[in-house]
């Protein structure tokens, strides 16, 4: 009876100490993620207009440390449909964090891959998309991927759209 009074006693002191460092629920199956993983689909079939259904429309919007309002990153990624061709996310992985403090963030981890339309060259970067949430609107995104190749795409694609 002892050894099972100092096993419970153990068990409760353990679980206490777990709810110290909980910090959240992690999910990859609930709503917030699947919608997640269509937004990424619209974008990789080249329009990504259906995020107005789910952005804020005072929504903030980062590309590294450029800021965009919701039609500037709408236009924004759409347009990458016009510089590469077969865009990917390669080994993505999307799940949504449902955090103690009441907050709730989507993450989008891959590797993004394309062909430019117009000099050929492959490229493959690692990427990390956060979709930050209040209720059942985004009202925030960052995504950090390494631009050298987007913006030398756009600049070929700028200087062969003037001549």
């Amino acid at each position: 009876m002892k050894k099972f009074l100092t096993l419970i006693l153990g068990l409760i002191i353990v679980s206490c100490n777990q709810n110290q460092t909980n910090h959240g629920v992690m999910q990859n199956d609930d709503d917030k993620s699947l919608i997640v993983e269509k937004l990424a689909d619209s974008y990789l079939a080249g329009n990504f207009d259906m995020a107005r259904e789910h952005f804020s429309e005072d929504g903030k919007h980062y590309f590294n440390d450029l800021e965009f309002d919701v039609d500037g990153i709408i236009e924004g990624y759409n347009s990458h449909s016009l510089i590469f061709n077969d865009i990917k996310h390669n080994d993505r992985k999307i799940y949504t964090g449902y955090f103690s403090d009441g907050s709730v963030e989507t993450f989008h981890d891959f590797n993004w891959s394309a062909t430019s339309i117009i000099s050929g060259k492959a490229y493959y970067y690692p990427a990390h998309c956060r979709w930050v949430w209040e209720g059942d609107k985004i009202v925030r995104t960052n995504c950090y991927v390494d631009p050298a190749a987007i913006f030398a795409e756009v600049a070929l694609f700028q200087e062969t759209n003037n001549n």
